[in-house]
């Protein structure tokens, strides 16, 4: 099997000031790999240094065009930074003026994708898989028990799971790739601020851990959010941002001493359709921690899996964020050939474990998926293997 990476930068110019952010701390880019298999046909994963991607169809189309795949061979995920501007829909804009900088934001981060994809189609080269696994410490559960009730925050004695898996495609001597997920949100600098109170850009946690990657390990190096729907980095702010950076990438490269090769002679995707119990979703501004809340239940949602197959290794991609605990099971179920990520291939909010409705949480108040889904999910996951 051959693979390429590459890598290019989002241009904000003419952008900002836009959606709430005003200028530039750190660049963010768009980064790409593309697999070939042995019959020539070819797939892509592509990682956006943005909060979510409701609709990918325009990256989607762009990068297959540059691969020269199908659309549906393209996975399109997210580094769910909370430090960038999102495309909006023009009819929610105010001004032509705003209308103006979505389009061009829109134009840019297609741009960036045809950049990042040509980079990884001129880097295919024979390439050989390792994985391993290791620890985590930048992640901590962030639903927190308060007089009124249960909300965001910081609990370092809630459960995270704390483990690390890496996936590096080498050729020859060198690195083409490194991909690795931990359960947690790229979110230490959220709402930062210069001294004149302007609001700043950055790709966060996942790209000062990846740009210190790239420097030691060469290749590219792509964060992919595991199951962080109640994770939060363990501590905040641009003085925490250089060195939960600097550990998140130590602990990769240490898990990497221990790497074991990954046979796969080809890639293989598919999507499977999933129905599960729905709810109505409170209304955003209504959130507040509370000790009494009604869920109610309105009919199905569904959701759909993103599988990809290397080897022995069976990825599954969920569009909803799930909470730690869960991801932890079935990757314990899973027996080593299980990992799964979310924010791919779509974004619905959350769908958490039976105890954030016991405890009311943020997360199960601001969920169309309603007591039971995560069960529901979990055995549609394990069922692929």
């Amino acid at each position: 099997m051959l693979a390429g990476a590459g890598k290019a930068p989002i241009n904000l110019e003419g952008v900002l000031p836009f959606d709430g952010f005003d200028l530039v701390r750190d660049p963010i880019h768009v980064r790409s790999v593309v697999f070939e298999n042995p019959d020539g046909s070819r797939a892509c994963l592509l990682s956006v240094d943005a909060t979510s991607m409701r609709d990918d169809s325009a990256l989607r189309s762009a990068a297959s065009q540059v691969v020269n795949c199908s659309p549906e061979q393209v996975w399109v995920t997210v580094t769910h930074t909370f430090s960038v501007p999102h495309v909006r829909t023009a009819s929610h804009l105010a001004s032509d003026d705003e209308r103006a900088r979505n389009v061009l934001l829109a134009e840019r981060l297609a741009a960036a994708v045809h950049d990042a994809c040509a980079a990884a189609v001129a880097d295919l080269a024979p390439v050989s898989m390792e994985t391993s696994r290791g620890s985590c410490s930048v992640n901590a559960n962030r639903d927190v028990e308060t007089p009124e009730g249960w909300w965001l925050g910081i609990d370092p004695s809630g459960f995270s799971d704390r483990s690390l898996r890496v996936l590096r495609m080498l050729s020859s001597d060198r690195t083409v790739a490194t991909l690795y997920t931990v359960d947690v949100q790229s979110s230490v600098v959220q709402g930062l601020r210069d001294a004149q109170g302007k609001a700043l850009v950055s790709a966060d946690l996942a790209g000062e851990a990846s740009r210190l990657l790239e420097d030691h390990l060469g290749g590219v190096a792509i964060f992919l959010v595991g199951a962080a729907g109640d994770q939060t980095p363990r501590v905040k702010g641009a003085g925490a941002l250089p060195e939960l950076g600097r550990i998140l990438a130590s602990e990769v490269e240490a898990a990497l001493t221990d790497a074991e090769r990954l046979e796969a002679a080809s890639i293989e995707l598919e999507r499977v359709a999933v129905s599960c119990p729905a709810q109505r979703r409170a209304d955003f501004a209504s959130l507040a921690p509370t000790r009494s809340y009604e869920f109610v239940p309105e009919g199905s949602i569904g959701t759909t899996l993103s599988v990809a197959r290397l080897g022995s290794l069976t990825v599954v991609g969920i569009e909803p964020e799930i909470d730690s605990a869960l991801g932890a099971e079935l990757r314990t179920k899973g027996e080593g050939t299980l990992e799964v990520l979310t924010m791919v291939n779509g974004a619905q909010k959350y769908l958490p474990c039976s105890q954030a409705y016991d405890r009311i949480t943020y997360e199960a108040m601001n969920s169309s998926f309603a007591r039971g889904a995560s069960d529901v999910l979990a055995n549609a996951i394990l069922g692929l293997l």
